[in-house]
Parts: C-alpha cells; sequence; structure tokens
C-alpha cells in the first residue's frame, strides 16, 4: 500500500494540536490515516469545540514552593531573605484539591529550606534543612495557627493516619550515624529508636498506602532484621554467611514488594519480609543499581546510567534486558518505560510486555505525570522546549489512543498530576489547577 497524504489546511486555533505521537512497532497506515480523518473532520468544523477549560488560580510569589498530594496542595512561602541559619516563620496555606479550597494558614517556624509538607489531622507537618551540613527536622504545627505541638531532629520519610505514626529519619553526618524513629503522631514522643549499624544499611519495605510497614536492616557480617514502623517490634531475624566483598565493598538491600534483596557484586538473595525465609537466589549485580519492585510480575534492576534488566518476581529468573529503558511502571497487562534517547529527557514514553520486553508502540515526547489511573490510562504531558503552553492528556497503554483534553497555557513547566487535576506554576508564580477531564466521557 503506498503513502497516504491528506492535506490538512490550516488550523486557525491559537496553537495547533500536537502531532499523533504514538506509534506501533509495525506500520499501520490504514489507522493512521482514519485518525488523519478525524483530526480533518475536527480542523474543519464537523466536529464541535469545546470551550477552553478555565483553571482555579491560586496566587503566590516568586521563591514559595509548592508540594502537591492526592488531596491536597501546599505553598510555603519564600524565606525574607536567602539561606538563613536563623529561624523564620514561613507560612503554609493548605488548599483542597480539585477544588483549590483554601483549608487553613499555618505559620511553621523554620530554618533554611522546606523538604516536604503533609496533613495528620488537624495539624499540618513540616520538614526543613537545619544548615548546610545536612542536618533536619521537622515541626507539627496545629493547622491554621503558629502553635508548634512538637519538634524532632530528624525528617519526616510517611505517615500512617490510621495507627497515629510518623516514620522519620535522622542524618547527623558531622556525628557519623543514622537514626529512624517512628514517632506518636498527638504528641511527638518515640514510640521507638532504631540506630542503624555503622557497618550495615536500613530500608524501608512492605508498603500499604504509601507506609512503610518494615524496616529491614543487614549488616556486613550477616545478621538481617526486619522491625514492625508501627510498633518497632522486631518480626523476623536471620544471620547469613557473608562473603568477603560485603566487608570491601558494602552490602546492597533493596525492598521488593513482599520480598528484600540483599547482595553485593555478583550475587543476591531474595528473602520473605515476612520471616526472612530464602526464596530465590541468583547472581544478579545489585551494586550500582536501583530497584523497582512492581513490574508486572517482575522486578526491574535499572542501571543509573540506564538499561534495565528484568527477573521474575517468584523465581528470580532472568526475563530480559535492555539498555534503552530508564524507568518503567505497570498500566494493567503492559509495562509503560521511558527511553534514554534524543536530546529531550526520557524519551521516548514507550509501551513493552513485561514477560518478554516486546515493543508494543510508543507516545513519543509525551511525559507521563501521577498515577495510573483506574481505567489504565495515564496523564500524559507534552511541551515544547521555550514554550509556555502544555498540552494534557489521557495515554492508553493498551491501544496506544491519545486523547487531548486541553492545554494549560502561561506556564513555567513545573507541573504535577493527580488523578483529578493537573497544578502547574505560572510564569508570574502563581499556581493554577486544571481538572482533567475528559470532553467526550464526562460531559
Amino acid at each position: 500500500m503506498g503513502d497516504v497524504v491528506i492535506d490538512l489546511g490550516e488550523l486557525h486555533d491559537e496553537q495547533p494540536l500536537p502531532p499523533a505521537p504514538a506509534h506501533r512497532p509495525a506500520p499501520f497506515r490504514a489507522a493512521l490515516a482514519g485518525a488523519a480523518v478525524a483530526l480533518l473532520l475536527l480542523v474543519s468544523g464537523s466536529v464541535p469545540r469545546l470551550p477552553p477549560v478555565t483553571p482555579t488560580v491560586v496566587a503566590a510569589r516568586l521563591g514559595d514552593a509548592m508540594f502537591v498530594e492526592k488531596d491536597r496542595l501546599y505553598l510555603v512561602s519564600a524565606p525574607e531573605v536567602g539561606w538563613v541559619t536563623a529561624t523564620q516563620n514561613r507560612v503554609v496555606s493548605t488548599y483542597a484539591l480539585p477544588a483549590g479550597t483554601l483549608l487553613s494558614r499555618t505559620t511553621a517556624a523554620v530554618t533554611g529550606g522546606v523538604l516536604g509538607v503533609t496533613s495528620a489531622g488537624d495539624a499540618i507537618l513540616v520538614s526543613y534543612q537545619v544548615d548546610t551540613l545536612g542536618a533536619e527536622a521537622t515541626v507539627a504545627v496545629e493547622a491554621g495557627t503558629d502553635h508548634a505541638r512538637w519538634r524532632a531532629p530528624a525528617r519526616l520519610l510517611s505517615v500512617s493516619r490510621a495507627d497515629n505514626v510518623a516514620l522519620l529519619r535522622e542524618n547527623s553526618p558531622q556525628f557519623g550515624h543514622l537514626d529512624w524513629y517512628g514517632v506518636d503522631l498527638t504528641t511527638g514522643r518515640n514510640r521507638w529508636v532504631l540506630r542503624q549499624p555503622v557497618l550495615g544499611y536500613t530500608t524501608e519495605a512492605g508498603y500499604d498506602d504509601g507506609f512503610p510497614g518494615r524496616l529491614v536492616t543487614a549488616t556486613v557480617a550477616g545478621h538481617l532484621e526486619v522491625r514492625d514502623t508501627v510498633t518497632g517490634r522486631v518480626t523476623a531475624t536471620l544471620d547469613v554467611p557473608a562473603p568477603p566483598t560485603w566487608s570491601r565493598r558494602g552490602i546492597t538491600v533493596w525492598p521488593a514488594g513482599d520480598l528484600v534483596l540483599v547482595g553485593g557484586l555478583g550475587d543476591v538473595t531474595a528473602y520473605d519480609l515476612r520471616d526472612l525465609r530464602e526464596r530465590w537466589r541468583n547472581d544478579l549485580d545489585l551494586s550500582g543499581r536501583w530497584v523497582q519492585p512492581d513490574c508486572a510480575g517482575g522486578i526491574c534492576l535499572f542501571g543509573y546510567r540506564g538499561g534495565v534488566q528484568v527477573v521474575d518476581t517468584l523465581t528470580g529468573a532472568f526475563r530480559w534486558s535492555s539498555e534503552r529503558w530508564t524507568w518503567a511502571e505497570p498500566t494493567g497487562r503492559y509495562l509503560l518505560v521511558t527511553g534514554n534517547e534524543g536530546l529531550e529527557a526520557r524519551y521516548p514514553l514507550a509501551v513493552v510486555d513485561p514477560v518478554t520486553g516486546e515493543l508494543h508502540g510508543d507516545f513519543g515526547t509525551w511525559r507521563s505525570v501521577g498515577e495510573v489511573r483506574p481505567d489504565g490510562t495515564v496523564i500524559g504531558l507534552r511541551q515544547r522546549i521555550g514554550d509556555d503552553v502544555v498540552w494534557y492528556a489521557l495515554l492508553d497503554p493498551r491501544t496506544l489512543a491519545v486523547r487531548v483534553l486541553g492545554k494549560a497555557t502561561g506556564v513555567s513547566g513545573d507541573c504535577q498530576g493527580t488523578g483529578d487535576v493537573l497544578v502547574c506554576r505560572g510564569l508570574d508564580a502563581s499556581v493554577a489547577i486544571w481538572p482533567l477531564t475528559d470532553p467526550v466521557t464526562d460531559r
């Protein structure tokens, strides 16, 4: 079949729609021709155009920090001067998402840069940098006031509101130790304290609704220990023969769903997180890698400079490898992956079979934001270099369909997505909230 060329004429909108980016590994010209005809109908006016979506705009100043959660937006006022070691009052404005309604303005006395903000009941928790040496702290302030309920010399990692506990980690490089804390959210008192061994490593594991239910510690001497993060109780221990490389090169520990991977150069063992029973072992090299535990039934091991190796979660058997991919996320029966090609970061955004690595297709220069939606689609963003317009769309990894939802204009490119909204910083430092509604199914 010869090439099909259809003259679409001129687009009279403010800016043209991004070119259809989804590609299949084999030519499907009939489908592409159909997409071109659909676009021709849209351009010629046969399909009614929807009015542009008006965002909710929240005032902000240059230097204000923005933090986005599933149902909250936090804006932290900029310090009066640059980096300071003296305490300053920073105002935390909390907005509900998706409506953008102001919930409270809370004043937190902190130093240095703000590292993170979240809510717990009627308290606002703020983590911040104490000094230029790397020390960090967290303060809990009663929402809508300047009353600090408690303050801890450690950074907030996560919160279990159901268990009324916060997990914090102290980084004290000047003292040469790293401590972990389980802190009562109401009082700030320590429920438990874990000092990470100097010749060992501790990592979070067993995530449930964003909170790690376990901490796993491994030492170069071969002692493994699992601790409950709510109670601080040790739930499992195991002593294993330690290879000489552990004492020379260190030990690597990675959580992987209900497993924990322990190893170093050319050797890794997977243990059951519940009782540290050995599940499988192989000659994988964990050094210089980071682990993506949920790869649609597999475990992805990425090199810090790119490339991925995929093994079966149950057996550890090798599945496939590729030097092309740098990140992955499960989307139904497929993996959504990003590449390391071209001048633009994270190009292309592609879809592969998690068992074989076979390429299903790609979305070109679209990039995904937020988590996978319940229907299996993801929110995709596309922005030309130097442009202040960000197109946002629903990307369907199963069909490779792209449904453009709208465009965010006058933005700096700092955009974050939830399942319901797209939140972007404006060129004037304000924050705009666009609803992620489907113009076809949601009207």
